[in-house]
């Protein structure tokens, strides 16, 4: 049970930006990290692979930390992707194959798709969602393509951009969660822990904490 007075949890993923997203909202994550392999089965449909990822992360970091009692019992895991008309865009592999996706995603409607898991390694207790947003880009020319992969930004984000950063001029608007563009849908991932009954006394207030 996460409180005011015991804000940790286990955040099973190395992305700042999640860490970001959670922090600012009182939580204190530990990050553990797993070494699943993010490739995608031939048979998956989008969201069923980030799915998959996010539980296989969850279970892996509970099987590292498994005779670990001093730390906290629930794991908080995600992944994210970006969809153009049914074809997934990962992580970059180099300059030019980031330059490739966003000269794709350039004047189009995109889907960011970010599922997240929750699970208790206790009780063995999961919960898995995936929230999908909706993306339109501007057109952009190949000097503001180039200029921005310079800048290494796109190197370690699905889609090669990053929402929050210089890429929010891409942008034209939005359906959805931007906090899921970002890396982590906060208002559904909280929903869940409340549901798995993870929670209490949220908002945290100062002078709560131990």
């Amino acid at each position: 049970m996460i409180t005011s007075q015991r804000r940790q949890f286990i955040l099973a993923s190395g992305s700042p930006r999640r860490r970001e997203l959670m922090s600012g909202l009182g939580f204190e994550p530990i990050v553990l990290v797993s070494s699943v392999p993010e490739e995608k089965h031939e048979s998956e449909t989008p969201s069923g692979y980030t799915e998959r990822l996010a539980q296989e992360k969850a279970r892996a970091v509970a099987k590292q930390i498994e005779d670990r009692d001093d730390l906290p019992e629930l794991i908080l895991a995600a992944d994210t992707i970006v969809v153009l008309e049914d074809r997934v865009l990962e992580k970059p592999v180099d300059a030019q194959d980031a330059c490739a996706m966003l000269e794709d995603l350039s004047g189009t409607t995109h889907q960011v798709i970010t599922s997240f898991c929750w699970l208790n390694r206790t009780s063995d207790d999961i919960l898995v969602r995936s929230v999908s947003t909706d993306v339109i880009f501007r057109e952009l020319d190949t000097e503001m393509i180039a200029r921005y992969v310079a800048t290494g930004e796109p190197m370690d984000k699905a889609g090669a951009y990053g929402i929050q950063g210089f890429a929010g001029a891409f942008v034209s608007s939005i359906k959805g969660s931007y906090t899921a563009v970002v890396g982590l849908p906060i208002a559904a991932v909280l929903a869940a822990l409340e549901e798995i009954g993870g929670i209490e006394g949220f908002p945290f207030l100062i002078g709560e904490v131990e």
